[in-house]
């Protein structure tokens, strides 16, 4: 089940932030939408994404190496769609590194384009700026 984060997960998401080496805050940016996956009564996966007037910015996804292979992912990002098709935005934007081959099939899939190289974006690695255009 997909649902917007409360104050009951913010443990769970702060671990899955550290993976990103980014600290979890809760704040309350107007632009910024956090929704969890829960299966089982556990959080197990998250998607992060700002909504900035006629763009989407996907900040984030995640989930649990014991729960992948499993479409959660797949999930979380036709919300995230959907979301963004329902608030009248044009496209969703979004950087990944150029080794994490698992999120750049997933991106391909959903119909994300590579647009630019962005060399050195991450510390050990190149990035790659990517974008889905909308349909309304």
């Amino acid at each position: 089940m997909i649902r917007k984060i409360t104050s009951k997960d913010y443990p769970i998401i702060k671990k899955y932030y550290k993976l990103f080496n980014f600290s979890f805050t809760p704040d309350y940016d107007p632009f910024k939408k956090v929704f969890v996956y829960e299966l089982d009564s556990n959080v197990v996966g998250f998607i992060d994404y700002s909504i900035i007037y006629e763009r989407v910015e996907l900040n984030y996804i995640y989930v649990n190496e014991g729960y992948r292979n499993k479409k959660i992912a797949s999930k979380l990002m036709n919300w995230m769609i959907d979301d963004a098709i329902s608030s009248g935005c044009e496209n969703i934007t979004l950087e990944v590194s150029i080794s994490n081959l698992k999120a750049i099939n997933l991106y391909e899939k959903n119909g994300f384009i590579k647009q630019a190289i962005r060399p050195n974006y991450y510390q050990a690695s190149d990035g790659i700026l990517m974008m889905k255009k909308l349909e309304k």
